[in-house]
């Protein structure tokens, strides 16, 4: 097979052996695996906090659940697992070494990472100080609740920021992008179904709440498309995650932090959706700057 052309990230699925069913199965199957993740998880997790005391069945029964640290490992682990199935879809499906779905170049870029956390780390310590600072949240509650929450934060949201990435700007974005050819063509039918499908996996109902995962998820698409890989967008997932679930749990107000229910949200949305999209605009200059490649050419056995 002839050597294919260079093309950007949201291009790298569609190959010469490509074929339209491809893509729609691994968006089905990614699809399902959250949910069923999530289900099986969710119900084991609630039997843990029944056997722990952390909750009762007639809380369970009124459908007054709260947001505990088993609860929210089971989150996190149920991104995770369906991360684990989005690289073998890469890999086994779509014929691309594991790498490929790290950055065009077929790695993962540390040197960018670390130059991107100079910028991301500090931009999401002074945003949050605010926040904490604008809520006043009060006395810190450190019980042992909220150690358990930060040990599950601290070790295992990182990796629930990035298998998100992985999930809808990896595969799904790529998979929904084969459809089409062109670099505006894929990029916005990528974007446009791995950003609503990202919010719908969120599984709110507030329509501010809504808005700001679709913000989110385009922000991180056009990311992810500039640097042409996923080492950006992970990180400025994780940082966004563990900061502000740091101050809620700090604060005791873990199971508000998570409420994604109608009322939830408001217009001071509209401050998170600016700062998550302008710390994007800043990496997206800064990796035009320094000249990251962002354009190469898929595999040859893809």
């Amino acid at each position: 097979m002839p050597t294919p052309p260079p093309v950007t990230y949201a291009e790298f699925y569609r190959t010469p052996r490509n074929r339209w069913w491809k893509g729609l199965t691994s968006i089905l199957v990614l699809c399902a695996a959250v949910l069923l993740f999530s289900v099986v998880l969710t119900f084991g997790a609630m039997g843990i906090d029944l056997v722990l005391g952390s909750t009762t069945m007639d809380d369970l029964a009124s459908g007054q659940i709260t947001m505990t640290p088993v609860l929210l490992l089971a989150s996190n682990l149920t991104l995770v697992l369906s991360a684990v199935v989005a690289l073998l879809l890469h890999r086994y499906l779509h014929r691309q070494p594991i790498g490929t779905l790290h950055s065009v170049l077929g790695r993962f870029r540390w040197g960018w990472c670390g130059r991107a956390a100079l910028v991301v780390v500090p931009l999401f310590v002074v945003y949050v100080g605010l926040v904490a600072l604008v809520e006043a949240p009060g006395a810190l509650s450190l019980d042992a609740t909220a150690w358990a929450f930060l040990a599950v934060v601290l070790l295992t949201t990182p990796l629930q920021a990035a298998s998100e990435e992985y999930i809808f700007r990896g595969v799904i974005q790529r998979s929904a992008g084969s459809w089409v050819s062109g670099t505006v063509p894929s990029l916005v039918l990528g974007t446009g179904v791995s950003a609503v499908l990202f919010s719908v996996a969120h599984f709110a109902t507030d329509v501010w709440l809504i808005v700001y995962y679709l913000v989110f998820g385009i922000a991180m698409s056009l990311l992810t498309q500039a640097t042409g890989g996923l080492e950006a967008a992970s990180l400025v997932h994780a940082a966004n995650n563990v900061m502000l679930f740091l101050v809620a749990t700090a604060a005791g107000r873990m199971s508000e932090g998570l409420d994604r229910s109608a009322g939830a949200g408001g217009p001071f949305m509209l401050v998170p959706m600016l700062v998550i999209s302008a710390i994007a605009a800043v990496l997206i200059v800064l990796a035009h700057r320094r000249g990251l490649v962002h354009r190469a050419a898929p595999p040859a056995t893809a």
